[in-house]
């Protein structure tokens, strides 16, 4: 399968929930990698990537979000895949 990256802007109720924790613990169960932080905005932003079928399983979970959060839309920005990431990381600076 084709290897592939993209920007995830997640819109909702998505901060104060866990959703950045939700976000690490499933990167490691769909094996994608790259950081999750919040925006002064109110969103939350994931870069992620890995190959089509991790990706796919992760944005099935990221449009569900955790429990408590209300993820109204994703907003997919397709980028070139870097494969410098070799782990998934909370940021938590804006």
């Amino acid at each position: 399968m084709a290897n592939v990256a993209a920007d995830i802007y997640v819109d909702g109720f998505v901060q104060g929930v866990g959703f950045r924790h939700f976000a690490y613990q499933k990167s490691k169960e769909c094996g994608v990698y790259g950081f999750v932080r919040n925006l002064r905005d109110g969103r939350v932003l994931v870069f992620a990537e890995g190959d089509q079928g991790c990706m796919d399983r992760f944005l099935a979970a990221i449009r569900r979000g955790p429990p408590g959060a209300k993820v109204r839309s994703l907003h997919l920005e397709q980028k070139a895949y870097t494969g410098e990431y070799r782990e998934f990381t909370v940021l938590f600076d804006m």
